[in-house]
């Protein structure tokens, strides 16, 4: 039997960036993931154990079978995570919400979330889970046992309300105790906002432990790019596979060709990096001027080669404005913009109406040491604070 503990991860594993966290960790843990009721394509964690909700008959029987000795969700919003919360909980079992991006706070999350329709998602997950025979309703009766039945009620209700008003209004104005984790591992006191607001955590049940994704990209590149490009981060704001809507296509189109506008002008490539999300995006403007990126080898060494850079309020935009003087395009509230103008750490301008001409960069210097700090890593936390964490 190992001696490495053994973390459940409740995470989905169908994006590259989301699993690379736990193949850094892979060698000090014994880590089994529980990303989705079935299996899904692709799946980034084909080098770890996968098991699906739809093997077991209830959280009871996860931990009888998995025997972890924590558990680690990215979020608990769904009946199905609730019930394997509360009942780990119950049996001594730790349980945590690790971070995986940077998060703002309600305001912005709340702000977004009136504009998405998720109605169309919700109903594909139903309809596959009751062709293949699966009832998340069974599952979690089957988990609360004795006097916990009464909490079908509440996570019903809770589940009703997601779908009628959005999970972050729902998680602030309806909170439960089923959905609380034991700990959360925030990336930084910024980061950590977002819990506070919504699920009134207290500063006990928070560990700070940096940004495991971002705290490579304080490494100086030696061998940077001769070639003379400005790089646009991407987001996945007009098609993604949430069925999620906040800009069209004839708007990001006309975004692009300005951004391109600007690098002619300056006689420079633009080089767009798509989010993963975008990947098979058909109907991105084509021009000899402008190369799209997916998957990089070292996106440190583009970042930094870059004259300038782009963006909107991605986690990526933290190590472009680390880096370089960086342009952010306001679409509608942002918290992240909003913290990174506080400390004059990049130009904004307005999404809808900014000309090319108004694009200036060429004088813009950033204070580096306050990013690393805000959004990076805490002064007095260790690069190793996650692994020294699930350790103890």
């Amino acid at each position: 039997m190992s001696d490495k503990k053994h973390y459940l991860l409740i995470w989905p594993t169908i994006r590259k960036d989301w699993v690379k966290v736990f193949v850094d960790l892979k060698d000090d843990f014994q880590l089994t993931f529980l990303p989705s009721t079935f299996p899904k394509v692709p799946n980034f964690a084909n080098d770890f154990k996968c098991c699906y909700w739809s093997e077991f008959d209830s959280a009871q029987d996860i931990l009888k079978k998995l025997m972890p000795d924590g558990i680690i969700f990215m979020s608990i919003e769904s009946g199905l995570s609730m019930a394997l919360n509360h009942t780990a909980q119950k049996e001594g079992i730790k349980t945590y919400i690790l971070q995986h991006g940077i998060f703002t706070n309600y305001r912005d999350y709340r702000t977004r979330e009136k504009l998405w329709r998720k109605k169309d998602v919700v109903q594909m997950v139903k309809q596959e889970q009751s062709e293949k025979a699966f009832s998340s309703l069974s599952f979690i009766r089957n988990s609360l046992k004795g006097t916990d039945q009464i909490k079908l009620v509440l996570i019903a209700l809770y589940t009703k309300l997601q779908q009628k008003k959005g999970a972050y209004w729902t998680a602030k104005y309806f909170p439960l105790k089923l959905k609380k984790a034991s700990q959360y591992l925030c990336f930084s006191p910024f980061n950590a906002t977002i819990h506070k607001e919504i699920e009134q955590v207290s500063d006990e049940q928070i560990k700070y432990i940096g940004s495991p994704e971002l705290i490579p990209y304080l490494e100086v590149e030696e061998n940077l790019m001769e070639e003379g490009f400005y790089l646009h981060i991407d987001q996945a704001l007009a098609e993604n596979s949430f069925g999620e809507e906040t800009v069209s296509k004839v708007k990001m189109i006309e975004f692009y060709n300005k951004l391109n506008e600007f690098c002619l002008s300056k006689k420079a490539k633009l080089l767009i990096k798509l989010h993963p999300e975008s990947y098979r995006s058909d109907w991105l403007p084509q021009h000899e001027n402008i190369t799209y990126l997916k998957e990089v080898e070292n996106f440190n060494r583009i970042v930094q080669s870059a004259k300038g850079c782009f963006g909107f309020y991605s986690t990526m935009i933290i190590p472009a404005v680390y880096w370089r003087a960086t342009v952010l395009f306001k679409i509608e509230y942002s918290g992240l913009q909003e913290a990174i103008d506080r400390i004059k750490g990049a130009s904004i301008l307005d999404f809808w109406s900014f000309k090319p001409g108004d694009i200036q960069l060429d004088e813009y210097q950033v204070e580096n040491e306050v990013i690393k700090r805000q959004f990076i890593l805490p002064e007095g936390i260790s690069q190793n604070a996650l692994r020294d964490l699930l350790n103890e």
